[in-house]
């Protein structure tokens, strides 16, 4: 798998499959922040930092590989942004992951308690740990998150962050072992990716109907 683009980089892509590729960007921000909006009342300031900090380094790192191929699409290749996609996306999934945490602990026990002091960011290079990381972090977000909702008697959130993590699934393994380069493979991940990242919204816009009580 190739993480790391380079000027010679090439793939098939359309204009309206680049453009179609913003929208689980926009899924996931919208749900990423909602949540976080909706558990800022019974949270710390420190972990809602958290939460706030991590959705929005996700979504530039999705905005800028998904504004990357659009520009392909029209001759244009600016590597920096392809490249900066796992640099953002991989802590911003760790600490979206630490915050549900954090917030699911203080939930049960006051904002005021279990919270962190200081956060230590380190900057990698490998593409091996920044994918560890992003693995972590949107796997136990959304485990956190299918919690939370069956804790809260929300099974319509509980079920929906759970077919988010199952599409999340497919979407590695369709990345494994399809060329992501072509046309109908883009197509097929970017279409998973996109129901999974709607399946977390309805979650998330579940869960702020019906609130977090525990």
């Amino acid at each position: 798998m190739q993480f790391f683009v380079t000027d010679s980089f090439s793939g098939n892509y359309s204009v309206l499959m680049a453009i179609v590729d913003f929208l689980p960007v926009l899924f996931y921000f919208l749900a990423a922040w909602l949540v976080a909006s909706d558990l800022y009342p019974h949270v710390g300031k420190t972990t809602y930092g958290l939460l706030a900090a991590g959705s929005l380094m996700c979504f530039i790192g999705g905005a800028f590989k998904a504004l990357w191929k659009l520009l392909f699409c029209f001759g244009i290749n600016y590597p920096a942004f392809f490249t900066s996609f796992f640099p953002m996306q991989a802590p911003g999934f760790m600490l979206y992951f630490v915050g549900l945490i954090i917030a699911m602990k203080q939930l049960k026990n006051g904002k005021e308690k279990n919270g962190l002091n200081m956060i230590t960011a380190a900057t990698v290079t490998s593409s091996v740990p920044l994918l560890a990381f992003q693995s972590i972090g949107s796997i136990g977000s959304l485990v956190c998150l299918s919690i939370l909702g069956f804790r809260n008697k929300n099974a319509v959130a509980g079920i929906c962050f759970i077919l988010s993590l199952v599409f999340l699934f497919g979407m590695v393994g369709l990345s494994v072992t399809l060329d992501s380069t072509l046309g109908w493979a883009n197509w097929l991940e970017q279409g998973v990716n996109t129901i999974g990242q709607l399946c977390f919204y309805i979650g998330a816009l579940k869960m702020h109907k019906k609130g977090y009580k525990i």
